[in-house]
C-alpha cells in the first residue's frame, strides 16, 4: 500500500505522521512523493508504525511496486 493512501485511510495528517517518526514534514513528503528514498532504519519504522500495510520494500523500491495508474 502507499504511504499516502494509508495515511489518508488511517486519517493521519503528514505533519502528525512526520513528528511521530521524527523527521520534518518536508522530508516525509519527498518520501510520500517518491522523490527521496527514506533510510532502512526510518523505513522499518515506518513499517512497524503502519504494522506492515506499507513496507520497506516499497519504500526502498518504489519503481517495483508502481500500479498500471502511477506508469
Amino acid at each position: 500500500m502507499k504511504l499516502d493512501l494509508w495515511l489518508f485511510l488511517n486519517k493521519i495528517t503528514k505533519k502528525d505522521f512526520a513528528i511521530q517518526l521524527g523527521v520534518s514534514r518536508g522530508h516525509l513528503q519527498e518520501i510520500v512523493s517518491a522523490k527521496r528514498t527514506p533510510s532502512i532504519k526510518l523505513a522499518k519504522k515506518i513499517e512497524e508504525i503502519t504494522q506492515g500495510k506499507v513496507t520497506k520494500e516499497e519504500l526502498l523500491f518504489p519503481e517495483d511496486y508502481q500500479t498500471e495508474e502511477t506508469i
